[in-house]
């Protein structure tokens, strides 16, 4: 079984951080100017949530891990004095100066509009998490109008690589799929029924691919059932 506290532990950071971290010069205000790109996230059943078991709680911390992650999207709020620059029709764009722990930084954020989407694409010019940045694309996102699906890029800002990816469609049959990646680290796939009920996939990198490690899948009140690998043999399997 792997390190469950060390996902929690891991979530759990990864919240305040974000939460706290983005702290613009002026005070933060609704962002009315500009369009809010809003992630979906998932919502655990109650009966896995409270499972003592440890498959289930495996399930639990990867979802709460990718739910955590979109608190990304809370640094595309420019602060609710920012007025946007006008360029053209279908596009704004906003700027405004963050300063925290890890230096000053201005955000140059773009925001454009096809029939079908919002798109956004945000640029960091300064010391962002102690990297030395100009016109850096930290973050690239689109949304579609009739709220059918979305996908948030973020960029490694050491290497400039794609760093992490979230992504979501309803699917024909009102299912909802989550595609999320942390890029050579971790991937999941998620299904979210119209009841409910769900299943997740979670590979891990290695010797440069993703490799399945665990999945699962549970009914619509949370009561479900996974299964463990290592080096694609299976090695643990259980209910709750």
């Amino acid at each position: 079984m792997k390190n469950i506290r060390l996902l929690t532990l891991f979530t759990a950071i990864l919240s305040i951080i974000l939460a706290t971290g983005c702290k613009k010069d002026d005070n933060p205000g609704s962002g009315q100017n500009a369009p809010e790109f809003k992630s979906k996230t998932v919502t655990v059943p109650d009966a896995m949530q409270q499972s003592n078991s440890p498959g289930a709680q495996m399930a639990v911390s990867y979802i709460n891990m990718m739910n955590a992650m979109s608190s990304y999207e809370n640094m595309m709020r420019p602060p609710g004095k920012t007025i946007p620059v006008h360029f053209k029709d279908g596009e704004n764009t906003y700027t405004w100066v963050v300063n925290d722990n890890s230096g000053s930084y201005t955000v140059t954020m773009v925001v454009s509009e096809t029939v079908e989407k919002i798109v956004w694409d945000m640029y960091i010019t300064g010391t962002m998490d102690g990297h030395d940045l100009t016109d850096f694309l930290f973050i690239h996102a689109f949304q579609k109008k009739d709220e059918s699906g979305s996908d948030f890029l973020v960029y490694d800002t050491e290497t400039g690589n794609e760093y992490m990816d979230i992504s979501w469609n309803v699917m024909g049959d009102g299912a909802t799929g989550y595609d999320f990646v942390v890029f050579q680290e971790t991937s999941l796939k998620l299904i979210i029924n119209a009841d409910g009920s769900g299943s997740i996939e979670a590979k891990e990198w290695e010797n440069g691919t993703f490799v399945l490690t665990y999945r699962a899948t549970w009914d619509a009140s949370g009561h479900g059932e996974y299964w463990e690998y290592d080096n694609g043999q299976q090695t643990d399997h259980g209910t709750w």
